[in-house]
């Protein structure tokens, strides 16, 4: 999950795929070994001009 002050959730998606922060869950950065199938990413972005939020989900 990321989250982002006045930019797009679609921006926030990017830098979850670009770090690749699904690595943790796969066990590549971990210390022990866990099998997961699905990864689920979540961007979420807060405007603070008009006090709104939006998200999208995707998997990863």
């Amino acid at each position: 999950m990321e989250l982002k002050v006045d930019h797009t959730p679609e921006e926030a998606l990017e830098q979850i795929k670009n770090k690749n922060y699904k690595l943790r869950f796969q066990g590549k950065l971990a210390e022990k070994k866990v099998t997961v199938k699905k990864i689920l990413g979540i961007g979420i972005s807060y405007d603070r001009r008009t006090k709104k939020h939006s998200c999208q989900v995707e998997w990863l």
